[in-house]
């Protein structure tokens, strides 16, 4: 829980300042490439000013007190009486035409500076003799530049995003520790408990007995044995739960059969579900070799297929469905019954969550059972979810297929 906690927390931040650390990269960028323009159409503009503009449009900026070589550009005259006439191209790579057209789309812009990535600014003055003369110019020099900055920026980008994730990482467990010291000393406390109570619960059920056997039933001893006994499942699966999450204990995993596994636990359970008129369903493949904990796997059988009794109506049906198919082992177990709501679907895994209390049959789940479930299925590196459909409410689990050893 809490490293998905760390991972949740590291993702928002990472991705929250990661996006606000490229967007500033981005506008950075844009407002360099505009004003990388602005800079070229005023360097031109100055020298042809210098030079002389009536000079400039005679020669087409041929004469040697222009200083633009290596720079494509020509100049477009738009006279009064609507000629439209091309001096000095320079552009090797265009045609008449598209600088016609280019100019055109300009004119109706009113000669604006909404240079797009076209790859050509202008910049334009109108002479009593010659009409408007607008200066079309390659924006290459500009591109080539901002090439440049763009790797740049691009390894800033990168090279920002792995120090931001590495501060997240070192903040969100700065943030995270106090949560989870506090959880550690709740699974501490669980399973201290768990222990204190193990040995006065075993003094109490062999009293129980005792007094059995001394004063015959007796009401109040089988009130006291019930909840004697349902004491001892509590404690027997907190200290599951501690089991669980102690991170010092081995998982012993091995080769076997788990469909015969599976089936040990589902065939002694028929008879609780014949009792209320509850018809099992089995397709369980064989055979299904698998690596895991045994026993942990056939305790998720078990609390899947306890649930499914529980919530399931009279005359209802369990189906419960195993195999494997792309190297991933499949269980589904699914009753009719109730649907579970949306809101308390994702609550369901969560320890001593009940969704239901006044319900019939929910008192006799103490809220644990699907959580063991899910942690030992977290063990095994796979998922468990539930859903609902058709009628049916269906628990999934899909465990990878590991090799052996």
């Amino acid at each position: 829980m809490i490293k998905k906690l760390k991972r949740k927390i590291s993702i928002i931040f990472v991705s929250m300042l990661g996006a606000i650390w490229f967007l500033v990269i981005a506008i950075f960028n844009w407002t360099s490439y505009r004003e990388g323009l602005a800079q070229l159409r005023s360097d031109v503009r100055l020298e042809v000013k210098q030079a002389g503009w009536n000079r400039f449009i005679r020669t087409g900026g041929e004469d040697k007190a222009f200083n633009l070589e290596g720079l494509e550009y020509c100049v477009v005259q738009m006279r009064d009486d609507g000629t439209v006439l091309i001096q000095n191209n320079r552009f090797p790579g265009r045609s008449e035409e598209e600088l016609l057209a280019y100019a055109g789309r300009i004119k109706e812009d009113g000669f604006r500076h909404d240079d797009d990535f076209s790859g050509i600014t202008h910049f334009s003055k109108y002479k009593k003799h010659y009409g408007r003369c607008v200066v079309l110019i390659s924006t290459k020099p500009v591109i080539r530049a901002q090439l440049k900055l763009a790797a740049v920026s691009l390894a800033a980008v990168v090279l920002g995003i792995m120090l931001l994730t590495s501060a997240v990482r070192f903040l969100t467990g700065w943030i995270v520790h106090s949560v989870e010291e506090s959880m550690q000393s709740e699974k501490r406390f669980m399973s201290n408990v768990s222990h204190e109570l193990k040995t006065p619960l075993t003094v109490i059920r062999t009293n129980i007995e005792l007094l059995a056997d001394e004063i015959g039933t007796n009401k109040h001893l089988l009130y006291i044995g019930m909840e004697t006994e349902r004491m001892v499942s509590l404690v027997n699966r907190m200290l599951t739960m501690a089991r669980l999450d102690a991170q010092y204990i081995e998982q012993k995993h091995q080769k076997f059969r788990l469909d015969e596994a599976l089936l040990q636990v589902i065939y002694p359970m028929e008879s609780v579900a014949w009792e209320k008129g509850i018809t099992i369903d089995i397709q369980v493949e064989e055979p299904i070799w698998f690596f895991g904990n045994e026993e942990q796997l056939q305790s998720v059988m078990t609390i899947l297929l306890d649930n499914a009794i529980s919530y399931t109506p009279e005359k209802g049906i369990i189906e419960i469905v195993a195999g494997i198919r792309s190297r991933k082992f499949f269980l589904s177990v699914a009753n009719t019954g109730e649907p579970i709501p949306a809101d308390a679907r994702d609550k369901l895994f969560e320890r001593f969550y009940r969704r239901d209390e006044a319900r019939e049959g929910a008192s006799e789940h103490l809220g644990l059972g699907l959580s063991i479930a899910a942690s030992i299925v977290e063990k095994h590196h796979g998922k468990i979810r539930v859903e609902s459909a058709r009628g049916k409410n269906i628990f999934r689990v899909v465990l990878p297929v590991q090799k052996s050893g």
